[in-house]
């Protein structure tokens, strides 16, 4: 062994001593409009992992230095507030406000980076040894060009930055940024194959026409065509947008008995159930007239569906996919049982899918230890 090949495996071992003696936590992320989805896995060594899925609000706000330094703020996985490169940051619920609307053209990588920083840093501050981090974080196709400056910034950032009145910093060892449905498309095992995702703010279509073929460019977004545009054809207001549509949704999965039912009076009820009903027919509508007429998406053999908005859907999806569609039962049941403790709606299991299935191609299954048979005393 030569010299530098001597010297290059001394170092290689004391960095993998180094990196054996911090814990690691690997997350995954996706900042959709209706909320901050979260899946984090933490080891520490010589110990089982431990797993965490945090359904976190989509608000943020830009604020002052004068006023950040004003805030009297307790960080948690539900809100935070955070400084880097100069900026100050409210994340989560501490940024929601009184009116809640949607922008339905805002790129989600202006504030992707804030909203990863606000998840990495709560960690950062409840683990007290050295924290190596690994990302995956989902961001429309349509930002494709940005993916690779997103992931130079959040690599760059989270090294230190101040979380609250601390300066807090970790060992980034990796960050990629993946297109929405990238899950959906490794699950796929049957071509040619459409995916619909439906969600708060869009609905996306991907067609797939084999294994190799690349998410990106294969797919298309109605912008503003997910749950909001029932909101904005529903002639009746709500002041926070994501609470229009969770009544709405439950109103969808038990129709008539559900969350808008309950806050209506008997002479109410029958009139805002007719005209949730037209609402739903009209958007429905201007969708299926657009995937009817899409020849690639008639003749997919199998339209994996996905998203927390597909439940509302379920009729009309029935009559146009038929028995061709798969809302991917098998993967949601593992989302339920890894997370039982969380009792996770049918809805929150669907929403997470898409991520889950990326965050696992990094993030093995943790050993779950079973307890020690009991010896009978004969």
């Amino acid at each position: 062994m030569n010299r530098d090949l001597g010297w290059r495996y001394i170092i290689s071992l004391i960095m993998e001593k180094r990196k054996s003696m911090n814990a690691i936590a690997k997350f995954g992320i996706d900042t959709g409009a209706s909320g901050n989805k979260v899946l984090v896995q933490t080891t520490h060594p010589g110990k089982v992992g431990v797993e965490d899925l945090i359904l976190q609000s989509s608000a943020i706000r830009k604020v002052t230095a004068s006023y950040y330094e004003s805030l009297n703020l307790v960080n948690n996985r539900q809100g935070s507030h955070l400084s880097f490169d100069g900026a100050h940051w409210i994340v989560g619920e501490y940024a929601e406000g009184a009116v809640r609307r949607t922008k339905v053209n805002r790129i989600k990588k202006h504030h992707a980076v804030a909203k990863v920083l606000s998840i990495v840093g709560q960690y950062i501050s409840e683990i007290d040894s050295p924290l190596d981090v690994e990302i995956d974080l989902m961001l429309p196709s349509n930002e494709a060009p940005y993916f690779r400056e997103t992931e130079e910034l959040i690599f760059k950032h989270i090294r230190s930055f101040q979380y609250g009145i601390d300066t807090v910093s970790c060992n980034p060892v990796r960050v990629q940024v993946h297109p929405e449905g990238a899950g959906f498309a490794s699950y796929a095992n049957v071509y040619p194959c459409s995916i619909l995702m439906f969600g708060h703010r869009d609905v996306t279509i991907i067609n797939l026409k084999d294994e190799q073929a690349n998410v990106v460019p294969n797919a298309y977004t109605w912008t503003g065509y997910g749950t909001i545009e029932i909101l904005r054809n529903f002639p009746f207001a709500f002041s926070n947008e994501l609470t229009g549509a969770k009544l709405l949704y439950e109103e969808a999965m038990a129709w008539g008995e559900g969350g808008l039912s309950a806050m209506l009076t008997e002479e109410e009820k029958p009139i805002k159930l007719a005209a949730l009903k037209e609402a739903k027919d009209l958007v429905w509508t201007d969708l299926s007239d657009d995937l009817a007429a899409d020849t690639d998406f008639m003749n997919s053999k199998r339209v994996y569906v996905g998203g927390g908005g597909s439940f509302f859907w379920g009729d009309y999806l029935a009559d146009l996919c038929q028995v061709k569609a798969d809302i991917l039962a098998p993967v949601r049941r593992e989302i339920k049982t890894t997370f039982a403790q969380l009792r996770l709606s049918l809805s929150q299991q669907q929403r997470f899918i898409d991520l889950y299935l990326i965050w696992r191609q990094h993030a093995a299954p943790v050993m779950q230890l079973q307890p020690a048979p009991v010896k009978e005393v004969v």
